[in-house]
């Protein structure tokens, strides 16, 4: 009796990770598997609005606005969707270095968005020197 030790092949972890994929709902070619298109239909998901690259973190500040939302609260949840996002895109193999460094500083221009703009703190700061 001889028993086998090998490793599974390459087609056959693949055929068990499509099968995981479906099974989870994640496969076919309607599912998104690039990292800012995935981050950018959940944000639109969150406000109700169409979002591009260009117009997310403004759209997002007016939602914010309108809605009377917490801006910790709304960060948070982005935070949360970009770090399943990345991980989601590692797994899928599609998140190259470039495509995360755009999809971070996307999420930074949201984040410095929903951030208080500093006020005119600089000019009482200076008449309060004289």
């Amino acid at each position: 009796m001889t028993h086998s030790n090998s490793l599974p092949s390459a087609l056959k972890i693949a055929a068990e990770v499509d099968a995981a994929l479906a099974q989870a709902g994640l496969a076919g070619p309607q599912v998104e598997r690039e990292a800012i298109p995935l981050y950018l239909m959940f944000v639109q998901e969150l406000i109700d609005c169409p979002v591009d690259k260009s117009n997310v973190a403004e759209s997002v500040a007016l939602w914010l606005e309108d809605n009377q939302q917490v801006a910790s609260t709304i960060v948070d949840m982005l935070t949360a969707q970009l770090n399943e996002v990345l991980e989601l895109s590692k797994a899928h193999g599609t998140l190259q270095d470039f495509k995360r460094r755009e999809l971070l500083n996307i999420h930074k221009k949201i984040v410095e968005s929903l951030q208080p703009q500093p006020s005119a703190l600089s000019s009482n700061t200076h008449r309060d020197w004289l």
